[in-house]
């Protein structure tokens, strides 16, 4: 089951999300097999990181029906691998990357901010990754992630080919909201109906979207932060 969006306070509202300099996502890279995974962190300025397996807290994979494909998951020093036990349609993940309280020095320790003396502000980042690993029906398909991007192509598109992808917040389209190539930006905005359009570039296109909302009179953390990716293989 996926981890449901926090509720806020009525008095807090959706905001484009602006990327911190520290900002980070998590997605899928394939190896030479088509059953083999690495899981993939960090993303800012090209640089990867390492990161405790312990927040790598849901996996999925389904199959061209939708249903469910068992997958084996290697926790490593610093990191996961993970392997299908066939060739998946699809796969998504669940990234709770915990509660990073700010001090004054500039300097963040993984903590809630009542648990961090002096801190000033404390961000609680959540992260989502859907890969795309064959474009048949599923990939249209909402998976039932609370922050989603689900594409409204019936095929992959080309390099060059305009991607339509509607934007979801627990399960509704969702307005205002920045899309990116990579990890940070504003490449697009979904509209009243939650669509976006990108132009899809050669190989692997990896797309980014986000949302930071404030949180009034919570003693851990003052914003939540959501951060999402999408992958897939353009068309040849």
């Amino acid at each position: 089951m996926f981890y449901p969006l926090r509720r806020l306070l009525a008095a807090t509202s959706l905001a484009l999300f602006s990327p911190l300099v520290s900002a980070h996502t998590v997605w899928l890279e394939a190896t030479d097999s088509a059953t083999d995974y690495a899981v993939r962190f960090g993303g800012h300025a090209g640089v990867l990181e390492d990161f405790p397996p312990a927040k790598l807290t849901e996996i999925r994979a389904i199959d061209e029906a939708g249903e469910p494909i068992n997958v084996a998951r290697q926790d490593l020093a610093a990191g996961v691998r993970l392997k299908t036990a066939q060739p998946a349609s699809l796969l998504t993940l669940t990234f709770d990357n915990g509660i990073w309280s700010r001090l004054p020095s500039g300097r963040s320790e993984n903590l809630p901010m009542d648990q961090v003396e002096g801190a000033e502000s404390a961000v609680n980042a959540v992260k989502y990754h859907k890969y795309i690993a064959r474009w048949d029906a599923q990939a249209s398909q909402a998976q039932g992630q609370p922050f989603e991007l689900v594409p409204l192509n019936q095929q992959a598109p080309a390099a060059g080919e305009p991607l339509r992808l509607k934007v979801l917040i627990n399960g509704q389209p969702a307005q205002g909201i920045a899309l990116a190539f990579g990890e940070e930006g504003d490449d697009a905005v979904s509209d009243a109906e939650g669509v976006a359009v990108l132009n899809a570039r050669a190989g692997v296109n990896r797309i980014w979207s986000g949302q930071r909302l404030e949180v009034a009179n919570n003693p851990a953390y003052t914003q939540l932060s959501t951060e999402y990716s999408l992958v897939f293989h353009a068309q040849d």
